[in-house]
């Protein structure tokens, strides 16, 4: 129901609006609210009768002032672009995991009747897209991230050519295939061999913020405090004329183990240390990523040795790959709160 008070205001701008636009829409509101057919107010004002039940359903779902809003003059499909807003407004706030959901609640909200199908194009239309949403680990917390944040945007600020980034981590890919996402042909199947041991290769790892093909990847028999002292040795080593190391890594009990603790007070390593439960924040994490992708995933190996050895050819050869990692591992970063930010 439309109120008195809102019959006034609604008149009051019927009277002093230049816009034809807006006069039309208010005379739409109007017109049926006195009960004339959306077919008769098509006919008077000289619209579409979709134009006059769109006006009037955006009418009483947002109120006039949003309603007479020039940025919503337009529309996609059955819906207004004020109903636009308001369902963007929705798939923001909730979790919709299927286009039948979707469907129902514009039916509900709007008396708007989509297929499936329909609400799939629609929601293209508008910048949706159906993809897996992202796991963030819910111990994380939000302010030590952005105090990490606050912390590494220094060092950047201050970093020069005497000095190197380095983001350290571990992994341990498992000596087997795993399915993936390919394009094959319709109504064919694409096998994969695997094996069914679970030998693992481990391996200690370093990536330079500022040159991602500036990789150390040590392989080792077990990722502890021993490899990842020889691990530093080797940043060390390969360059001589550094005056500062800075590493970022997790909190991982090799990385704060005593002895290696000790032995770095005499040289140009300094540790930072991520805040827990914040892989997002670990450059490195992209680099095992496009490892699995590259090697792993796609290939058969049927032994383990095999499989070791693609492994390092590929940080053996990662210039070839140099387009591909210069734009993945960018030090554009994502908090757990969705905001984006870059060093």
């Amino acid at each position: 129901m439309i109120s008195p008070k809102e019959i006034e205001e609604l008149k009051r701008h019927q009277r002093q609006t230049a816009d034809k636009s807006a006069y039309a829409k208010v005379t739409c509101v109007l017109m049926m609210h006195k009960g004339f057919s959306a077919e008769e107010t098509s006919n008077v004002l000289g619209i579409s009768i979709s134009s006059v039940y769109r006006y009037f359903r955006s009418y009483s779902v947002v109120g006039l002032d949003e309603f007479l809003q020039t940025d919503y003059k337009g529309y996609w499909g059955q819906l207004s672009s004020v109903e636009i807003s308001i369902l963007r407004t929705e798939l923001k706030r909730n979790i919709y995991t299927d286009a039948k959901s979707v469907a129902t609640w514009i039916k509900d909200k709007f008396a708007v009747t989509y297929t499936p199908q329909g609400t799939v194009d629609m929601l293209n239309r508008i910048g949706f897209t159906y993809k897996k949403t992202k796991e963030v680990p819910c111990e994380c917390s939000i302010e030590k991230q952005e105090k990490f944040v606050q912390e590494v945007a220094e060092i950047f600020e201050k970093l020069d050519d005497r000095t190197i980034v380095y983001y350290a981590d571990g992994v341990h890919p498992t000596h087997n295939s795993r399915s993936t996402y390919a394009w094959i042909e319709k109504g064919t199947e694409l096998e994969q061999p695997t094996v069914s041991g679970r030998d693992r290769v481990n391996i200690n790892g370093l990536v330079n913020a500022k040159d991602v093909t500036d990789i150390i990847a040590l392989d080792c028999e077990r990722i502890n405090a021993q490899s990842t002292k020889e691990l530093y040795q080797l940043a060390l080593e390969k360059h001589p004329k550094t005056e500062k190391i800075y590493i970022i890594s997790d909190n991982a009990r090799y990385y704060k183990n005593k002895e290696l603790t000790e032995w770095l007070k005499g040289t140009l390593i300094t540790q930072v240390f991520l805040p827990p439960y914040s892989p997002n924040l670990n450059l490195i994490e992209r680099l095992w990523k496009f490892l699995r992708k590259k090697v792993i995933n796609t290939e058969f190996y049927r032994t383990k040795e095999l499989f070791r050895k693609a492994i390092n050819e590929f940080f053996k050869n990662i210039t070839k790959y140099k387009p591909e990692v210069d734009t993945l591992l960018t030090l554009k970063f994502r908090l757990a709160n969705s905001q984006s930010i870059s060093f």
